[in-house]
């Protein structure tokens, strides 16, 4: 079954398309600290809350938000699920392995990201990429904090099990 197109090609498309873009050129340009596998997992990882989120809170009896133009799933939707919203994870765990903050600055950590998340989400709200029903911002806030530690877990668990030794090609 093909996802069907947008109804009216907007704004939040071009959001979408643009953000798409712009990630995925940064995470291209600056440097990789993260092995392929750990990468793959917490990719995956982030895309399955996502969808949890959308199959849980997006839906009756809830509907306390839902993204795009419409309550039915789309093919941006697909592209925002798959593509364009786990690349903020990545960065959060890319760049928590070149210093790997303890203690204070792990949570100062955590919660830099947590507002970064957030101030990207309430743009996307702006070009209504999400339209809240029920949900509000600080809720999201709180989830970030937690996803994000729970990634940085996820993501230190992976490199007990399997160190990554950097060589020069990497």
């Amino acid at each position: 079954m093909m996802l069907p197109l947008p109804e009216k090609f907007d704004s939040n498309e071009l959001f979408i398309i643009f953000s798409t873009i712009l990630t995925w050129a940064l995470m291209f340009i600056l440097p990789r600290r993260l092995p392929a596998a750990t990468i793959t997992i917490i990719w995956t990882f982030n895309v399955f809350l996502a969808l949890l989120a959308d199959i849980t809170l997006s839906v009756k009896p809830y509907e306390l938000y839902f993204t795009i133009d419409h309550k039915k799933h789309e093919l941006f939707d697909v592209l925002l699920h798959f593509v364009t919203y786990p690349t903020l994870s990545y960065f959060v765990v890319n760049f928590y392995q070149y210093k790997k903050p303890k203690g204070l600055k792990y949570l100062f950590y955590i919660i830099f990201w947590a507002g970064v998340a957030i101030a990207l989400e309430w743009i996307a709200v702006k070009f209504q990429v999400f339209t809240y029903t029920g949900w509000k911002l600080y809720l999201s806030y709180i989830t970030y904090l937690v996803v994000f530690a729970a990634t940085i877990w996820l993501s230190n668990f992976i490199e007990k099990k399997d160190p990554y030794k950097r060589t020069p090609t990497n």
